[in-house]
């Protein structure tokens, strides 16, 4: 079986894609999907302790984690990419144009979700309807950034996260 590959885009990869990575690899195993995460910042920062902390709540040590900034190697090999802001999905553009038709805000993807479906027949289905202008200002489809907040905002974050790929992977293969 040929595993999907996964990438979930932030802006630094120390909060909330590692968060999505780590889950989904936690929730849905390493069978199926190859998760990755990374950010459009410098590479090599670690996750704050709220994340380490939340996320060790759940059975999932996150401490090892080293953030990643995204290249075009990384766009250019993902089946999928989850960004965690619509504004991510004009960066990954920035860098690669074609990455539009696989490049999806994690929340609207939870939202778009129906039965299931491979994630060809998802994007497909999807870029049908989509209007990449969506992305131009929104906020509709933004999962908060709790870095430097309070840890409320960081345990709001992780939840909405875990049910977001909750959602997500239960329904495209």
């Amino acid at each position: 079986m040929n595993r999907r590959r996964i990438l979930f885009v932030c802006t630094a990869n120390i909060c909330r894609s590692p968060t999505a990575e780590y889950l989904t690899r936690e929730r849905f195993g390493n069978d199926t999907f190859h998760t990755r995460s990374s950010g459009f910042l410098s590479s090599e920062h670690r996750v704050p302790k709220e994340i380490q902390t939340l996320m060790g709540q759940r059975g999932v040590d996150i401490s090892g984690h080293r953030s990643y900034k995204v290249d075009l190697d990384t766009v250019r090999a993902a089946d999928l990419i989850l960004t965690m802001e619509a504004r991510h999905v004009l960066e990954i553009t920035l860098l690669e144009r074609a990455a539009l038709a696989k490049t999806v805000p994690l929340k609207e993807a939870a939202k778009l979700v129906s039965g299931t479906e491979s994630i060809e027949d998802f994007l497909t289905r999807i870029n049908d309807q989509r209007d990449p202008q969506t992305y131009l200002g929104g906020y509709a489809f933004d999962v908060s950034d709790p870095y430097k907040k309070r840890m409320k905002v960081y345990e709001r974050a992780v939840e909405e996260i875990d049910d977001l790929v909750t959602t997500v992977f239960s329904a495209i293969s």
